[in-house]
């Protein structure tokens, strides 16, 4: 794994890979991942995503409670830790913000077994979930039908995963037939609540885009919003049988995803690299919780030894 995680961050922009992905892209088992995280969670160590991952939420309500208050089996998170109605004197980075670890993926390598094709899984992960993890599909689009399509899989009971599937060139793979070519892939987000969006790319295509409105309040949860947090960049390539069924006699070992280039763009008007922001800091709350930050044994908040903060809405 590599990461740019408490060095380099950012928040709106573009952030653009240069890929080469493993093996053939027919083969299933493999898991390349070229992703964002927020930096309150570091990729890696459980503990620090515990009740912050995969939340993007600034409401008092139901959505940051255990289980979203629900027992339809929605939701089976413990609530949002860092939310923004903690008690006074509470352990948070800025009391009166909700914070969270949210998460985009520029890519997952998947493949599509009933074609025998490689795809390019592209997602936003979020929490609170919708009412079936079903957001508002008037403000999501897709620009070519006949490559691009909406994931069946539309999240769990950990997150809520909004994502496209789009069909890739075997020409894009490692191991493909005849000249093998780096792919760029990409999302674009700005997070203004009215006008906000994120859209994925394939090369220079877009694939499909989210609009702030998809994640108006449904159920008995607000707005979800797009990313206001500083977000590290991860590249990494991991094998599971969670991600797909691993065909190991055919993954050719050694195998290799390569990264040509890591690029991030801004707008001129709202730059920003740091992992560390006034509006949404993170420096002080990772020292001052240096087990769960250092040690990747810790699977849980609790676990290395830290409470967590209570809030007005369950009581102080």
């Amino acid at each position: 794994m590599l990461h740019s995680w408490n060095r380099l961050c950012f928040t709106q922009g573009v952030m653009e890979v240069s890929a080469k992905l493993p093996n053939y892209g027919n083969v299933t088992g493999l898991w390349p991942g070229m992703w964002s995280l927020g930096n309150l969670g570091r990729p890696g160590y459980m503990a620090t995503t515990d009740g912050v991952w995969p939340y993007s939420y600034d409401t008092c309500d139901s959505g940051i409670t255990a289980n979203q208050s629900s027992a339809d089996g929605i939701s089976y998170l413990k609530g949002q830790r860092l939310n923004s109605c903690t008690c006074q004197n509470a352990d948070h980075p800025n009391p009166g913000t909700g914070r969270g670890a949210p998460e985009i993926d520029i890519v997952e390598g998947a493949v599509d077994t009933t074609v025998g094709t490689g795809v390019a899984s592209q997602s936003i992960q979020i929490a609170p979930m919708d009412i079936w993890y079903m957001p508002d599909y008037n403000w999501i689009e897709i620009y070519n039908n006949t490559v691009t399509s909406m994931n069946t899989y539309a999240g769990g009971p950990f997150q809520q995963a909004i994502s496209a599937t789009s069909t890739l060139n075997p020409a894009w793979y490692e191991l493909g037939e005849g000249t093998r070519y780096f792919q760029n892939y990409a999302f674009e987000y700005l997070n203004d609540q009215d006008t906000g969006y994120c859209t994925w790319y394939v090369g220079d295509e877009k694939t499909f885009t989210v609009y702030s409105q998809a994640l108006g309040p449904n159920g008995n949860v607000d707005w979800r919003l797009l990313s206001k947090e500083p977000m590290s960049m991860i590249l990494n390539m991991g094998i599971s049988n969670n991600w797909a069924y691993i065909d190991w006699p055919s993954i050719d070992f050694p195998v290799t995803m390569e990264i040509d280039y890591v690029r991030i763009y801004q707008p001129k008007n709202a730059t920003s690299i740091t992992c560390d922001p006034a509006d949404y800091p993170t420096y002080d709350y990772i020292q001052n919780h240096p087990v769960a930050y250092r040690d990747w044994n810790m699977t849980s908040w609790e676990a290395a030894g830290y409470d967590t903060p209570k809030n007005k809405l369950t009581g102080c």
